[in-house]
């Protein structure tokens, strides 16, 4: 009798095993609930960036980049939406450093007026063009330069023969749009280099934004109708770039190369 019961027993314990490894292997899924739905969907949409998004994030960061490119004890130079950290007082300071696009104007535009220093003497632009002993019907050449960036060394003296060459016909400037600098400073700076083109100072980089200026030694050429026919290098060792639009712009003619990549 005891066998049977056994048997019986054994057999018992095992169909209540088989039931119990059935019931493991589908475990039971629970449905999602409505707030990991809500916080899977907002971590989509944040790593989630538009085209635009992008490039005004790789823009700002070349901008920083540049921002203290040519600076040395403490001084930057004011490049194109560059002003949001170094200046305080730059007229369109951005607290996310973002480039402001809304001045930069294009080949072919009128360059909008600006406001400069020279000799102490605060200028417009506008008033530089009219003035005889500047130019002869308006033509400006301006270079972007300061006393403390290595690249200004390599350009400021062909820049400043240039000047002696057009000297009463064109008026070649050194434009100064470095924070820090000042005219006492400058003046000392050109003297010791012995530098004579007039330098004119732009402390808030409102020409920086209007050229879409981003380094130093950046060239712009303005004709006698207040119109920007070149904007980018001096030149390099091959090509005498600003040079060769002056020319052209003299001579009523329809510049050749009209912008080329800023270098500084």
């Amino acid at each position: 009798m005891r066998l049977p019961f056994a048997i019986f027993v054994g057999f018992g314990l095992l169909l209540l095993a088989s039931c119990s490894d059935d019931s493991k292997s589908e475990p039971e899924t629970a449905a999602p609930d409505a707030e990991s739905t809500a916080l899977s969907i907002d971590s989509e949409l944040e790593s989630d960036s538009s085209p635009l998004e992008v490039v005004e994030e790789g823009h700002s960061q070349a901008a920083n980049q540049a921002h203290g490119q040519h600076g040395s004890g403490g001084r930057d130079w004011h490049g194109r939406g560059q002003h949001g950290s170094g200046h305080a007082g730059h007229g369109n300071n951005h607290e996310d450093g973002a480039a402001d696009n809304s001045l930069t104007i294009a080949i072919g535009d009128k360059v909008p007026d600006f406001e400069v220093v020279i000799d102490g003497k605060t200028r417009k632009l506008s008033e530089l063009r009219e003035d005889a002993a500047v130019t002869e019907n308006g033509t400006l050449v301006l270079t972007f330069w300061c006393s403390f960036c290595h690249s200004c060394r390599h350009v400021e003296q062909h820049l400043d023969e240039l000047a002696k060459q057009y000297q009463g016909k064109v008026g070649v400037i050194a434009l100064d749009v470095s924070f820090g600098e000042t005219a006492e400073g400058v003046a000392e700076f050109a003297s010791k280099k012995g530098l004579t083109l007039p330098i004119a100072l732009d402390s808030d980089g409102t020409a920086a934004d209007i050229f879409g200026t981003r380094v130093t030694t950046t060239t712009v050429v303005i004709d006698g109708d207040g119109v920007l026919r070149y904007c980018g290098q001096f030149g390099d060792k091959e090509n005498t770039f600003a040079q060769d639009a002056l020319e052209e712009v003299l001579g009523g003619e329809e510049v050749t190369v009209k912008k080329t990549r800023h270098k500084g």
